[in-house]
């Protein structure tokens, strides 16, 4: 039997080849490596957005926080409920109040049990947790739940488990040449200069911010384009805080201080529109001191560049909707394009996150 093939090995496409492999021939070709590219470089949590509440994307954070638990269940190891304390001060963009009632709906979606619904800190409390965060001015402490993973390993995780489940995961290979037709569709890879050829009666394409590079480089028609929307974080070499802290910024927006490996603290994120391929993607140092003087506005002692032991960034693959330009109102929800030429199918993956990855296998699966 032809085995249905699956471009791209982040935390889609594992997901995808694990709920689909011991069912059917399952065949991932990644020109990389597993979880290499954005997958690896995201915020590290597994949430349900707290702030898509906002867009009224209660469906959004519903199957959010439903897939949240299943992963806590499946990989307790890597997938943690830990607590996130969210500050409110006297010139915060979003009042008390709001922050309180969409921490009640965030908890009422997510079904939490009474260990794992919000409440509030005492200011005292708050300033002995966190010594080295300002207190003045400050109105309301908040603190709910959320998830916290390491992303790289929680995508490797399901790759290992789709090899064991049968499928074939070929890394460090380039696709050249796709053919649709009614009776297949023919692939041919290249791998050190030794070329094979494939045919799959599903082709799906979980290439993430690259789908539309590729669907233009092979010709593969589609519906949807993506916003390719980058996103940049610090990890710093001292322990700012010693749980999660969800800030907002001067802007409306909100970022993270999240407690990291070795005593570091990893900051995030930017966002920006890009317009380059995303293989140019870079940091920018407008993005660098954006983070720190966001930071740096509720730290007792400054943070410094010095201080900056790495900085990465990823590319989120955001549905790009007609004449929407506010990057803080892009869908962060996913669309599955279906293109059937015959008894062949072909399958796109458009946007998707971390979180999601386990509904969005299972709807795929249903269209395969």
């Amino acid at each position: 039997m032809d085995p249905v093939i699956i471009l791209g090995a982040g935390i889609n496409g594992c997901a995808i080849a694990r709920q689909l492999a011991g069912k059917r021939p399952v065949l991932v070709i990644e020109r990389d490596r597993v979880g290499s590219g954005t997958s690896s470089k995201s915020s590290k949590l597994v949430h349900g957005g707290l702030r898509y509440l906002e867009q009224a994307r209660l469906g959004l954070v519903q199957e959010s926080l439903r897939d949240r638990q299943r992963l806590c269940r499946l990989y307790p190891e890597l997938v943690e409920l830990v607590p996130f304390y969210l500050p409110v001060y006297q010139d915060a963009r979003r009042s008390a109040w709001k922050i309180k009632s969409g921490l009640w709906l965030y908890d009422r979606l997510a079904k939490s049990d009474r260990n794992f619904v919000h409440s509030k800190i005492e200011i005292n409390e708050y300033r002995r947790r966190f010594p080295g965060l300002r207190a003045e001015n400050l109105k309301k402490v908040y603190c709910y739940t959320d998830g916290r993973t390491d992303d790289r390993e929680l995508t490797r995780r399901l790759a290992e488990d789709a090899r064991l489940r049968g499928a074939r995961i070929l890394e460090g290979i380039h696709v050249r040449v796709v053919s649709l037709r009614s009776d297949g569709i023919r692939v041919t890879i290249n791998s050190g200069g030794k070329e094979a050829v494939f045919r799959t009666p599903c082709l799906i394409n979980a290439t993430g911010p690259w789908i539309d590079e590729v669907n233009q480089t092979l010709g593969l028609p589609a519906r949807y384009q993506i916003a390719p929307v980058s996103g940049i974080h610090l990890v710093v070499r001292r322990e700012l805080v010693s749980e999660c802290m969800l800030l907002q910024t001067e802007q409306r927006r909100v970022f993270f201080f999240i407690p990291w490996k070795n005593e570091t603290t990893l900051i995030g994120t930017t966002e920006r529109l890009e317009h380059c391929v995303c293989d140019a993607v870079q940091p920018r140092d407008e993005d660098v001191d954006c983070l720190l003087n966001q930071a740096n506005r509720y730290l007792r002692q400054p943070l410094t560049r010095e201080e900056i032991e790495e900085v990465f960034i990823g590319v989120r693959p955001l549905i790009r909707a007609a004449g929407e330009t506010e990057l803080t109102r892009m869908s962060r929800e996913y669309q599955l394009d279906l293109v059937k030429r015959g008894n062949a199918r072909l399958i796109h993956v458009f946007g998707g996150k971390l979180t999601t990855c386990l509904s969005l296998a299972e709807k795929v699966e249903k269209l395969c």
